[in-house]
């Protein structure tokens, strides 16, 4: 029986899903160390365990398991099974690395966004297929892997959470390395998990706050009626670089500038926009709680910098709307003057 660690199940209780994965040269000593640890307590022997397919029979398990799946079949025929077997076979004797991945769940997590229910123990099987396939083709897309690459899965009952190993082979290798870089992995994991999500309605209500609530209004502030907005917008002018290409919010040339400009946004938001402001906080907090929730914590997780971005989003929107008003008044300013310089001059010389 597959067995996890107390840390590991630490982990799931932190996240609602994990992602690992390991990968075996067909030639490396510790492949048949992985294959006996994946088969203890089970019925597979260990000779079949010796090659790729035993890998396959272990997931195949009608103990543990629902039946293999791939990216064209939810479910196999036993001539297919036999096809399958036999391409792992091929791939390992022509020296094939094999990738083992594993999605792991914390149950509660799946009941809690309608995917599993505890009570009648029914599993959407097919939504987690499906995600999966997005996940893995984005795997074989980093990896050129798209016309050398096969994959089967299994979902799996046999512990405490429900998971799901996928075995990933080459039939006719082109590599012998099989490391993945820690953004594919961590993407590969973010594609299966928001295939499962679709916080679609929550994204796109935080950007219309953003875009539409707040600042598509600022553009319509009006200079001459607020005096505290005069005087930071005389500031942000005076601070400005001199060549009015640099007038962008993340240049770096704007940074005594920007100073004032974000002066300005603070004060806009508290005076123009609380209440809109104060609803996009607190769906950013909610969002961010959702995310911690699915990916978990630690260096790398997403939920972390999510809310921070998101207000960077909303000043680098804002700063460049009132930059944007700022060189077109300016340029109406300077138009104005020629004119009136025009005017002057023709009137002297009558």
């Amino acid at each position: 029986m597959v067995k996890f660690s107390r840390g590991y199940y630490a982990k799931l209780a932190k996240s609602g899903v994990i992602f690992t994965s390991k990968f075996v040269p067909s030639s490396n000593d510790n492949f048949q160390d992985y294959i006996d640890y994946m088969a203890r307590k089970e019925a597979v022997t260990n000779k079949d365990l010796k090659s790729y397919s035993g890998y396959n029979e272990y997931m195949d398990n009608p103990y543990k398991t629902t039946g293999i799946f791939t990216n064209d079949y939810s479910f196999i025929s036993r001539e297919q099974k036999n096809d399958i077997k036999n391409i792992f076979d091929i791939a390992q004797k022509n020296g094939s690395v094999l990738w083992q991945d594993v999605y792991s769940f914390d149950n509660r997590w799946l009941e809690e966004h309608g995917i599993y229910d505890t009570k009648t123990k029914v599993l959407d099987e097919e939504k987690l297929k499906e995600a999966v396939r997005r996940s893995v083709e984005y795997s074989f897309k980093k990896m050129d892997m798209e016309e050398s690459g096969f994959w089967c899965g299994n979902i799996h009952y046999n512990t405490r959470h429900i998971h799901i190993h996928v075995a990933i082979c080459e039939p006719n290798p082109t590599r012998t390395r099989g490391k993945r870089t820690q953004k594919t992995l961590d993407t590969m994991k973010s594609k299966f998990a928001n295939y499962l999500l679709d916080y679609s309605k929550e994204y796109e209500h935080i950007n219309n706050l953003i875009r539409e609530s707040i600042v598509k209004d600022s553009k319509n502030i009006d200079l001459k009626k607020d005096r505290v907005i005069k005087k930071h917008i005389k500031n942000i002018i005076d601070n400005l670089p001199p060549d009015s290409r640099h007038w962008h919010y993340n240049y770096n040339t704007m940074k005594d500038s920007k100073v004032h400009l974000n002066k300005l946004i603070d004060y806009y938001l508290e005076e123009y926009k609380p209440k809109e402001y104060k609803e996009l906080l607190t769906e950013l907090d909610k969002q961010k709680e959702r995310l911690k929730r699915t990916y978990g914590v630690g260096k790398r997780a997403k939920y972390k910098d999510y809310k921070t971005n998101k207000i960077k989003e909303l000043y680098t929107r804002m700063g460049n709307t009132i930059l944007k008003n700022i060189k077109e008044d300016l340029k109406r300013e300077k138009e104005l003057e020629k004119r009136k310089v025009a005017f002057n001059n023709e009137v002297k010389s009558l």
